[in-house]
């Protein structure tokens, strides 16, 4: 991050210094235990915790500045003319406006991923190709909210480009966040169902991923999944310039699609006056799209067919998604427990088939969360289809049930099915469950934290 001056931060964020202290920090950090000398602490308040019972501590770490909530100084009455401390009215919406600032001092193009699931793949994906000429910044892990982006902005020092992932649970988030990135290029991977919780229908999530369109000129570029009917009743609606792409139809099109098992993919990219082969070193159809996305994008800002190919090639697939991994009997567990929605798991799933041809096939699948109405039967229907590509079904949560009921409607045997409430009771009898399998899928929602059951069956519990 490049300095910036007290002053700055109390015009951005619209606080207050009751005592004129004049300074710099060098970053910026919500959290006390890991802030670093000269950062400004951001205070933050949850559902468990208060960010302000911390600001004394931040300080003692070294910490430049705080801000604190106007209605929460009373935490720090004693350090209120000896800290530099800048009152605002809510350290939420300080940090997005001190963000937003912190933007504008940087003249450089962002490229902004949405979608229902994929997001991390894509941007993984975008940034490898961009990366073949220019300095990229990217956010990392789920830096993609609005605490989270704020944070990435902060990152920004000589870079030349932007690509940054966007997630949202309700409307206006989108728009909130793409206000605060002012893309050049919006990417949307895909309409599935997830939040459906908040926002009620396929088509209203479209329209809140949409949000990011209303930012982008007509000289901009949205780039959009065609394959998804909920974005293709788009086409020729949208002010900016859009670029379809897809399998089935859209401007840029992947043909002779071939699996190379855990290799990866290859396939060509026909469309728009080009045709040329690429391969990924991702596993799964749904991973053909997010390259396309990214083959786009690099057109878009100019790249060659040699750069974007070599970009590909480098991008580096994300840990706890579709990661293999080997299990202390030997078999290959796929690691998909970072997310879970009806469409990564049904993806998830046909990896597992696709990989696990002539071999003893297991599938741990916890719950979906964030699905409201929806849950039981999404949770019925991936069910269903896992019972057509997998010979052992382990089902965990509140959801388990109905895991199970699905299979049970898909023709797999009681004999194969088993369900658990709790995830201890699960990995208890793990090992017996699963142990003679060659090939082992372990898929839920991230706070379902099944990354723990892989780490047992491949030996680090």
């Amino acid at each position: 991050m490049k300095p910036i001056s007290y002053e700055e931060i109390v015009k951005a964020t619209g606080g207050r210094m009751k005592k004129n202290i004049e300074g710099e920090i060098s970053g910026v950090s919500t959290d006390s235990r890991t802030i670093k000398p000269g950062e400004l602490f951001v205070p933050l308040i949850g559902e468990k915790f208060d960010g302000h019972d911390f600001i004394k501590t931040a300080f003692e770490r070294g910490a430049g500045a705080s801000l604190c909530s106007e209605d929460r100084k009373y935490k720090i009455s004693d350090l209120e003319f000896e800290k530099p401390l800048i009152l605002v009215k809510d350290t939420k919406e300080a940090l997005l406006k001190l963000a937003k600032y912190y933007r504008s001092l940087f003249d450089i193009p962002f490229v902004a991923i949405t979608g229902s699931v994929g997001k991390t793949s894509t941007k993984e994906m975008v940034a490898a190709v961009l990366g073949k000429r220019y300095k990229v910044l990217k956010n990392e892990g789920n830096f993609n909210n609005e605490i989270g982006l704020p944070l990435t902005i902060f990152r920004l020092d000589d870079h030349e480009i932007g690509v940054v992932e966007m997630g949202m649970s309700g409307f206006g988030e989108i728009r909130r966040l793409s206000i605060l990135v002012r893309p050049k290029v919006g990417v949307i991977t895909n309409i599935g169902v997830s939040h459906i919780e908040k926002l009620g229908s396929k088509e209203n999530i479209a329209k809140a991923k949409l949000e990011i369109a209303e930012v982008l000129s007509e000289k901009d570029l949205m780039v959009l999944n065609a394959d998804s009917p909920e974005l293709y009743a788009k086409k020729g609606k949208l002010l900016p310039r859009t670029l379809f792409f897809g399998i089935e139809k859209g401007d840029l099109k992947a043909e002779d699609i071939v699996s190379l098992g855990q290799d990866g993919m290859t396939f060509r990219v026909i469309g728009n006056g080009i045709d040329f082969p690429v391969k990924i070193p991702f596993v799964g159809i749904h991973q053909v799209y997010n390259a396309l996305a990214a083959v786009a994008v690099g057109l878009e800002f100019g790249l060659s067919v040699e750069e974007i190919q070599r970009g590909l090639l480098d991008a580096k697939p994300c840990k706890m998604r579709l990661e293999f991994k080997k299990s202390r009997t030997g078999a290959t567990v796929i690691d998909d427990s970072y997310n879970a929605s009806p469409d990564s798991m049904k993806a998830a799933l046909k990896v597992l088939s696709e990989l696990g041809k002539g071999k003893k096939k297991a599938a741990v699948l916890g719950d979906m969360l964030e699905l409201g109405d929806y849950a039981a039967d999404a949770h019925r229907e991936v069910g269903k289809y896992a019972a057509a590509v997998t010979d052992i079904l382990v089902c965990i949560g509140k959801h388990a049930e109905d895991l199970a009921r699905g299979a049970l409607e898909g023709g797999l045997s009681s004999r194969f099915i088993y369900t658990f409430s709790k995830k201890d009771e699960a990995m208890a009898c793990m090992e017996k469950l699963v142990g003679d399998c060659d090939i082992i899928l372990v898929k839920a929602s991230r706070g379902m934290k099944m990354e723990e059951i892989v780490d047992f069956l491949v030996g680090r519990s």
